[in-house]
């Protein structure tokens, strides 16, 4: 991937001349390194129980009669009220304003799904991925993305060098989220053991702020792009090696 500069990073990925694949012919929108051979393809019910209590026939019950200590009760040792009870309110989001970065983003979860060797695995993991992407703009902490992507990964890097950069020395980013639609694979086995996913991805306008409050760099609003995200599967998990554009792939 060629940059001018680490914010030039935004553009995630280099690009290759491919098309959207059918599912009869994955290697048909394969960057060149992977166009190779493909290998052909989750009520109860409860039932209340009544104590019922009966009398003699014929006799009386017993009165009896309560004294005022037996009237009377105490709250078990150790017994909480409603009213001493504390409860403890989750942190909000914040979005980053022109003031300031965000603030409490929630940390993205890798779903059980995404953990698969399948089709749908992939796919779900493909969407964690942006997730993970999505985070490190916002908050400079590039971590979960990097723990599931190769080390050699490129565009992976360049992310990670572009938004701790972005937020150093009381700088920070504004917007970065990722918008993508729902992922496309064939889920073939190629011949250097990868499995690919294809979808269309955009992000949503992001601004670099310096500390004092002036933009740095506004990158506007970007439309979205074909991106192809290539994986491998070993470990009972899922590595990204490189997320990358498809050439000539802009949505109109």
């Amino acid at each position: 991937m060629k940059h001018s500069n680490m914010e030039a990073a935004l553009r995630h990925g280099s690009t290759h001349c491919a098309s959207l694949p059918e599912k009869g012919n994955p290697a048909a929108f394969l960057p060149r390194k992977h166009r190779r051979a493909a290998q052909p393809l989750l009520a109860a019910a409860m039932a209340g129980l009544l104590a019922l209590t009966g009398c003699t026939a014929g006799d009386d019950p017993p009165e009896t009669t309560a004294s005022p200590a037996s009237a009377s009760t105490s709250p078990a040792p150790g017994a909480t009220t409603a009213a001493t009870a504390k409860t403890t309110a989750a942190p909000i989001y914040k979005p980053a304003t022109d003031l300031g970065p965000a603030q409490n983003v929630p940390v993205p979860v890798l779903p059980e799904k995404a953990k698969e060797f399948s089709e749908e695995g992939l796919i779900a993991f493909t969407e964690y991925w942006y997730q993970t992407l999505g985070y490190a703009f916002e908050t400079g902490d590039p971590a979960p993305m990097m723990a599931i992507s190769d080390a050699a990964c490129k565009t992976c890097g360049a992310m990670e060098e572009a938004v701790m950069g972005g937020h150093e020395g009381g700088k920070w980013i504004k917007g970065g989220k990722m918008v993508i639609d729902p992922p496309r694979s064939a889920f073939v086995k190629m011949d250097d053991g990868t499995y690919q996913a294809l979808t269309m991805a955009r992000q949503e306008q992001v601004l670099f702020f310096n500390a004092d409050k002036t933009i740095r760099r506004d990158f506007g609003v970007t439309i979205a792009e074909r991106d192809i995200l290539v994986a491998t599967y070993a470990d009972s998990k899922w590595t990204a090696l490189t997320v990358e554009h498809v050439a000539g792939s802009k949505s109109s």
